[in-house]
């Protein structure tokens, strides 16, 4: 007999032997959602394979389906996350160097890699072209054993020079009615015909991006702005949707136009792609590197609805000092969880967004998670443990989980339910 199954209770318990129809001992426990394989039953238990030492199972803690995973990885200073649901795989940003990487490669897909099988990467989405976000992709695209359907972007690119007094490091502006905007709009990044060079981050992505399309791994690109969805579909029983909120685009004259916010770094940060996902009954939003600026420029952009309302929220912008209150207290989450890296100038995650993110949400008791915070060090072997925030929903319960930093396999995570 070889079947498999998934967890269906969080940190359901492996025992290591079956007395009397009762579990002996555990030696092992799992997150919801987690696959295993069955090699044989014994009355209501299961002897089953899966992370970490394998022992038997009971059948109350088993279900045919997997639900929604969402892994939020430690990339350093930056934003990288997988999801899981169903049969499609999709990456969140990739940090600014090779940690999501080896994440795929060295730890969640071996198994596919040691078998030669490719792993197919549904939608690759770029919440917008700052490296922190992106450069990560570069090795990931250049892996033979990735394929990808849809790279999404929001459609701003970096430029190496400035050649007129009105074009700007993102492109071309004008000015109207006492307002700039940026006029230089990508949408299929192998179609892009620009006169002018790529700032050399760019140049590297971009070349990489088609290196893997001439190579038939790649399907194709697509800008995507507020209004628009990636993925709608039933997934074990539950609808899931993943809806785009923001970026926005201004009509000046037949042109469709982003606003233009002061400098470069503001609004390239401020038109990051803001999705919104929605699993059954929970909901969650990435919110990219929004700021002050461009949050109050989307509320204005609802004024007779909240979207932004959620159950849990990836922070923006890295736990920035730069965000309005107001915003936040429209988010309302319960849990909130910051992406961020360390020995950096810009001090992520600031005091006042952890202290908001825990005084506007709608739980007694929010929880605040931190990938940088779920980093430990192992002293003895000199080497980084990197962080991962491991979220699971059955499309009602949602649980979020992280290694401890004393690890056993009967007592591995710390983990939280959110209500």
């Amino acid at each position: 007999m070889s079947t498999f199954k998934y967890a269906s209770v969080n940190e359901a318990p492996i025992y290591e032997a079956v007395s009397n129809n009762r579990g002996v001992k555990i030696v092992n426990r799992i997150l919801m959602g987690t696959y295993v394989q069955i090699l044989e039953t014994n009355g209501e238990w299961y002897k089953v394979v899966t992370a970490g030492p394998d022992g038997w199972m009971h059948k109350d803690s088993l279900a045919d389906t997997m639900g929604l995973k969402m892994f939020f990885l430690d990339v350093g200073q930056g934003d990288g996350m997988l999801i899981e649901i169903g049969k499609y795989k999709i990456l969140v940003d990739a940090g600014p160097d090779n940690n999501m990487f080896g994440y795929l490669t060295k730890w969640q897909y071996t198994y596919l890699l040691d078998e030669h099988k490719p792993i197919h990467i549904d939608f690759l989405i770029v919440s917008h072209f700052d490296l922190d976000h992106y450069r990560g992709f570069n090795k990931i695209l250049a892996h033979p054993g990735f394929t990808f359907g849809t790279i999404c972007h929001p459609g701003i690119l970096k430029f190496a020079e400035r050649d007129n007094p009105y074009n700007t490091g993102l492109g071309n502006t004008i000015e109207k009615d006492g307002r700039t905007f940026l006029t230089q709009v990508f949408s299929d990044l192998f179609l892009h015909n620009s006169p002018v060079k790529f700032n050399r981050d760019i140049g590297a992505f971009m070349l990489a991006l088609q290196k893997a399309k001439d190579e038939g791994r790649v399907g194709n690109t697509k800008r995507f702005e507020a209004g628009d969805q990636v993925l709608t579909k039933r997934v074990d029983g539950y609808d899931f949707t993943i809806e785009v909120l923001a970026p926005f685009m201004e009509k000046v004259g037949n042109k469709k136009c982003f606003v233009y916010w002061n400098d470069d770094g503001k609004t390239i940060n401020g038109h990051s792609l803001v999705l919104k996902l929605t699993y059954g009954r929970r909901t969650f939003l990435l919110g990219g590197d929004l700021n002050t600026l461009s949050e109050n420029y989307l509320m204005s952009k609802y004024p007779g609805g909240n979207p932004f309302e959620v159950d849990v929220a990836k922070s923006c912008h890295h736990g920035s000092s730069d965000f309005s209150e107001n915003f936040m207290k429209r988010i309302n989450p319960y849990a909130t969880i910051i992406s961020s890296g360390d020995n950096e100038g810009h001090a992520h995650p600031r005091a006042d967004a952890i202290g908001c993110a825990g005084k506007y949400s709608k739980s007694k008791r929010p929880l605040v998670y931190s990938t940088e915070l779920a980093r430990s060090t192992n002293l003895k072997k000199n080497e980084i443990l990197f962080g991962l925030i491991n979220l699971r929903c059955n499309g009602n319960d949602i649980y979020i989980s992280q290694m401890k930093e004393v690890k056993k396999h009967a007592d591995l995570w710390d983990s939280y339910k959110v209500q």
